[in-house]
């Protein structure tokens, strides 16, 4: 079996993919929309496991429907922090917590499925203005690794609302390390984009000190562990981690980007920030990430300016955040009435409903042939070398290498079958 889906099926579950309304999370409904999704995000895993042709991102762009994944992001996002906790407080005990924690996963597919499919420009161009609404929400969401630990089940036994509590915790850091990625996907896309994203990566959300203050936590590395595809792996202290790959590259982008002097002002305070980089641009780093040197340069020419930058002025631009704000409207803060009406739904006692739903997601959260390709293929090799590799070809995009240095010495073959 090479596929989950076929072609045929893929434009149908695409094609007919509508935003969902927070009201009716949990229903039969949302169910079996939840399944869909889930199988769209594996065959999109698999696509880009094998390098086939990716009919998923082809079809999101096709119909364009790239922007509801913001949407769904965003919905289960408002859900776990305003409906969750006052679903526990009227069902403290409840019987069965599968189908919110079905709600949850919800969040964490609807990403995995955006990071897949924009890596390629065209579907990032075809976010259009939800492009400002994923910014907020990947600004907040990589945020929350300053504070979100991923922890295992405790010894004792969890009472239901510890055991949410701990998938929610772990789920967002699942979540915030797949949103470092897609900032990146934002900044190298940045040109195409409104001007709107350009002004909040820069000003409103300032993420140049906020990806700094992650690198000095570094929050995806414990107990010489590393964080890679969701599961923790040893870690030999040298080898660079794709975590900290994302946030450097997106840095560079952001700041040597011809538009940085435009929007972001070096002011004292931000200097301050950023010249904590460089201490840690070490030689092995810069081995294994060599465009990691244009931006030592820039830092070091930062770090002697002797006249700062006012602070900036507020931009007279008014950034409307549609997706978040069309699904306040629509809830019109009514979050325990929500409530109230889910709980019988989502911490249903019915066992012949509660048999039926679990049967469904049982077969939507069937994993084993994406491990399958996982054991194959997740740790890429270096074409040169072996090494594992970091990198991989900015033409074909199909060949890697461990640094610059292995990518150059071995262009004289590679470029015969470089797409270019």
């Amino acid at each position: 079996m090479d596929s989950v889906l076929m072609p045929n099926e893929i434009e149908l579950y695409v094609e007919t993919m509508v935003p969902q309304d927070l009201r009716n999370l949990g229903s039969e409904q949302w169910l079996d929309w939840h399944y869909r999704l889930q199988k769209l995000n594996q065959e999109a895993a698999v696509e880009a496991s094998q390098l086939k042709e990716e009919h998923v991102k082809e079809a999101m762009v096709s119909f364009g429907k790239a922007k509801i994944l913001v949407h769904e992001a965003i919905c289960i996002n408002i859900w776990k922090f305003k409906v969750l906790p006052r679903l526990l407080k009227l069902e403290p005990q409840p019987e069965s917590t599968f189908i919110a924690y079905s709600i949850l996963y919800h969040e964490g597919v609807s990403v995995s499925l955006l990071e897949l499919v924009m890596f390629h420009a065209n579907c990032c161009e075809a976010l259009e203005d939800s492009s400002l609404d994923l910014l907020d929400y990947a600004c907040g969401t990589v945020s929350q690794l300053l504070s979100v630990k991923p922890t295992d089940p405790k010894f004792h036994k969890e009472n239901p609302e510890e055991e949410l509590m701990r998938q929610r915790s772990n789920l967002s850091f699942e979540i915030g390390i797949r949103c470092l990625t897609i900032l990146r996907y934002l900044t190298e896309n940045i040109a195409s984009l409104p001007i709107s994203v350009s002004s909040g990566l820069y000003t409103t959300y300032d993420v140049p000190v906020l990806l700094t203050e992650i690198l000095l936590v570094r929050p995806w590395i414990k107990n010489k562990k590393v964080y890679v595809t969701s599961k923790w792996k040893d870690w030999d202290g040298e080898q660079l981690p794709q975590s900290d790959a994302q946030v450097w590259l997106t840095l560079r982008y952001i700041l040597l980007d011809p538009e940085c002097s435009k929007y972001y002002p070096i002011t004292e305070s931000r200097r301050n920030q950023l010249v904590k980089l460089l201490n840690m641009l070490t030689p092995t780093l810069l081995d294994q990430l060599s465009p990691l040197l244009e931006l030592k340069h820039w830092l070091c020419r930062m770090s002697c300016l002797q006249k700062y930058a006012s602070p900036p002025k507020p931009i007279l631009l008014e950034a409307i955040l549609d997706i978040k704000e069309a699904i306040m409207r629509q809830c019109q803060g009514k979050w325990r009435k929500i409530a109230e009406k889910q709980a019988p739904v989502i911490f249903n006692s019915n066992k012949a409903s509660l048999q039926e739903a679990a049967r469904k997601l049982t077969e939507a959260y069937n994993t084993e042939l994406l491990e399958h390709f996982e054991s194959k293929g997740t740790q890429q090799l270096c074409a040169k070398c072996d090494n594992n590799a970091i990198q991989r070809c900015s033409q074909c995009k199909n060949t890697w290498y461990c640094s610059r240095s292995c990518q150059v010495a071995d262009w004289s073959s590679h470029k015969l079958n470089c797409n270019s």
